[in-house]
């Protein structure tokens, strides 16, 4: 027998020569089992303490739960003097109202003037609002018969020489690709217009196209007008039949022309003129 292999049966026979007190085993046992119920018991007496200590402090700072007929009364925090602040301490100061519109344009006017612009067809509206806001606008499904197509209407306030006025007449691409066309002009009363047809990445939805028209006037007038090819406009995983049966015709409805007149009529400036002017925003 190799020596390693003696050695190991040398040390198991003189282990063997030692029993175990079973009875100190078990007392051993014993001792460590009581020890972690101890420890277990005080870490839960512990954690009550804690929580009865923080719905005590919460009491006390609420300045009494309950009255004498029962109802809860809890008091809010007090706030510093000089109104809300910041994480630092600092006042934060109040924002400003949001300006709104008079109202005296209706949603349902809105519906009406676009109705008279658009080609001979129907339009189910699902979305509307007057100028009783900081814009107005129509949203809807708009059928020529040769499919439904979702359109898009908007009309608000800008500062005519800040940056918003000219990115809203910005093409979206440089480098267009082929099939896809923007063109800016600038018109005789200096208005800047935008006509862009572009396709959407086929990711989205692959024959999904956005044309779209944006009119900025030197009065601070700003009338958009978008439309696709699909009633589900930018989302067509929405319909019921996702993919590429959501493209209901080749192209939107409204040519550029048609897109142009619409964006440049005077039916919008009732609405226009009632919503609030912009202040003037960053240049660039």
């Amino acid at each position: 027998m190799p020596f390693e292999d003696e050695l190991g049966e040398a040390l198991r026979r003189a282990g063997d020569g030692f029993p175990a007190d079973r009875h100190a085993l078990v007392q051993a046992g014993e001792r460590r089992g009581r020890r972690l119920v101890a420890r277990r018991r005080a870490a839960v007496i512990g954690g009550s303490v804690l929580s009865l200590a923080l719905i005590g402090g919460a009491g006390a700072y609420a300045g009494g739960l309950l009255d004498g007929t029962g109802r809860s009364e809890i008091a809010a925090p007090p706030e510093p003097s000089g109104g809300p602040s910041g994480g630092d301490g600092t006042p934060v100061p109040e924002l400003p109202p949001v300006p709104r519109g008079t109202g005296a344009v209706s949603a349902e006017q809105m519906v009406e003037v676009l109705k008279g612009l658009l080609p001979e067809g129907t339009l189910s509206v699902t979305r509307a609002s007057g100028t009783d806001g900081s814009s107005a606008g129509v949203t809807g499904v708009y059928d020529d018969g040769k499919g439904g197509a979702e359109i898009n209407v908007s009309v608000l306030r800008l500062d005519p020489n800040g940056v918003m006025a000219h990115t809203e007449t910005l093409c979206s691409e440089k480098n267009l690709p082929e099939g896809d066309d923007c063109t800016t002009e600038q018109l005789a009363d200096g208005s800047k217009l935008l006509i862009e047809q572009r396709h959407l990445p086929p990711s989205l939805t692959p024959g999904l196209k956005e044309w779209r028209a944006a009119l900025a006037t030197p009065q601070g007038y700003l009338v958009k007008f978008y439309e696709s090819n699909s009633p589900f406009g930018l989302y067509p995983g929405n319909s019921p039949s996702a993919g590429a049966t959501a493209i209901t015709r080749t192209d939107p409805p409204l040519s550029p022309a048609r897109l142009k007149a619409l964006v440049t009529s005077d039916k919008w400036h009732p609405a226009l003129n009632d919503l609030p002017a912009a202040n003037a925003g960053p240049r660039g």
